[in-house]
């Protein structure tokens, strides 16, 4: 397949052949075009709208790039190229980066590459990558170009420029963005919703803030989580437990303890995911950490507020120690353990006074609770390589989300058992509801 590239930058041809190897990639020079947007996004356009124009029918690109420093309010950004001033210098853009630098000791950065698609139709599909990481004291490496010898990215105690082109193009911005480029052209449409924004959908600064939040929480997914609660609670009916006082405390806990997870899990998996808002610059790793250590504080403080049973806070200890070594060691049998594990939460909140024969209550929850291991430890063992195949990645957000299904038939079972179940019930189909809603109006955070 052709792809018309609105350049005439070799280092960039280079780069884009290498990363995307099954393409003929054919450069054309968009000559007098003024690249005079305020953004990335809006330069992109530009130029992939001028080539557009001798190439219909035809998948044209064009892609805008460059540096954005915190101690300099974002600067060089789209000005990158001629930071120094006309015509393009390299060394006097570095020079200069240096200059401006002196004394600052924050010197977080990150680099960006916005590429702007339009298809054979002329829909426009606009897509980012970011690289963040730092700007050295001195220049070091001779391979890249541009500031790759002052830019350290995070992880690497290198700077671009000492990189091979492989080790580069796996982490760099222009990779990240091409890797969403290659799902797009490869399925010949918009490819993974949750990875392509339309341009006449493009988030605002704020908005894309709050999307990343959205993204790292996987908040689609929340409504799946007080609903093992839910189940686990309903299983005592087979032993006459009244009241549900500790009910509502027990379910929110469980939700922050999963919110702790999924930050738990983005941080420490940074240094080797992609399109996930900290390898992508979108969230800070301190942002990260603070919110993490935030939302295992805000279920503690709603335990003790609730007044939840002793018995609850040693499953909730091993719930949490289950989350600690799943993000690192990636076993799924500690994934299963963990939904397994939230389950038998709900059977700890409930308050009762046991009696003898009571001991049976370990049947009903053992089964409910293996099947609940079975089912997520299988989920995340088919998970395994979703990030690189688009398709797996719908699959294993629709198996995720299934789990409120199960969640239902067991919660019908026990209503039919006991009446006295029904609010439950009901409290689970509202959970469906919302699961449904949140997959309607966030359709670019993934679910899994």
């Amino acid at each position: 397949m052709k792809l018309f590239v609105a350049t005439h930058n070799q280092h960039k041809i280079r780069e884009i052949s290498q990363i995307l190897p099954g393409f003929e990639i054919v450069p054309d020079d968009p000559e007098g075009v003024e690249e005079n947007a305020p953004d990335f996004a809006g330069n992109a356009l530009i130029k992939v709208r001028a080539i557009a124009e001798k190439h219909k029918g035809e998948w044209c690109m064009a892609d805008d790039s460059g540096l954005e420093v915190k101690a300099l309010g974002g600067a060089p950004g789209v000005h990158s190229a001629r930071y120094a001033g006309e015509p393009c210098n390299t060394p006097a853009n570095n020079a200069l980066l240096l200059k401006n630098l002196e004394g600052v000791k924050d010197r977080a950065a990150r680099f960006t590459c916005c590429c702007a698609l339009i298809d054979p139709s002329g829909e426009e599909l606009v897509v980012h990558g970011h690289c963040p990481g730092h700007i050295a004291e001195k220049q070091a490496g001779v391979e890249g170009f541009g500031y790759d010898p002052l830019f350290i990215p995070n992880g690497h105690d290198k700077s671009f420029a000492e990189l091979s082109a492989e080790e580069k193009n796996a982490i760099s911005h222009r990779g990240r963005a091409l890797e969403k480029v290659k799902a797009i052209l490869g399925g010949g449409s918009a490819g993974d919703g949750s990875r392509v924004e339309h341009v006449e959908r493009a988030e605002g600064k704020g908005g894309s803030r709050v999307l990343a939040w959205l993204k790292l929480f996987r908040v689609v997914n929340l409504p799946t989580v007080p609903g093992d609660v839910l189940v686990g609670a309903a299983l005592m009916s087979f032993f006459s437990w009244r009241p549900m006082s500790g009910l509502a405390a027990a379910a929110c806990a469980s939700v922050f303890l999963y919110m702790f997870g999924l930050a738990d899990n983005d941080i420490v998996g940074a240094k080797g995911d992609s399109g996930r808002p900290i390898p992508d610059g979108e969230i800070t790793p301190g942002a990260a950490r603070l919110a993490r250590g935030l939302c295992l504080f805000a279920a503690l403080v709603v335990a003790l507020i609730g007044s939840l049973p002793r018995l609850w806070w040693p499953v909730a200890l091993a719930l949490v120690l289950s989350i600690v070594v799943y993000n690192r060691t990636k076993w799924s049998v500690f994934m299963g353990l963990c939904r397994a594990l939230n389950v038998v939460c709900g059977v700890a909140c409930v308050k009762i006074a046991f009696t003898q024969g009571d001991e049976r209550l370990v049947y009903p929850v053992a089964v409910v609770a293996g099947l609940w291991f079975l089912y997520i430890w299988a989920v995340t063992r088919y998970s395994e390589g979703e990030e690189k195949n688009p398709g797996k990645k719908r699959l294993v957000g629709i198996f995720v989300g299934g789990i409120v299904y199960l969640q239902l038939l067991v919660l019908i079972v026990i209503t039919m058992w006991d009446a006295g179940a029904m609010p439950l019930l009901v409290a689970g189909a509202v959970l469906l509801v919302l699961l449904r809603l949140f997959k309607r109006v966030l359709p670019k955070v993934s679910a899994s």
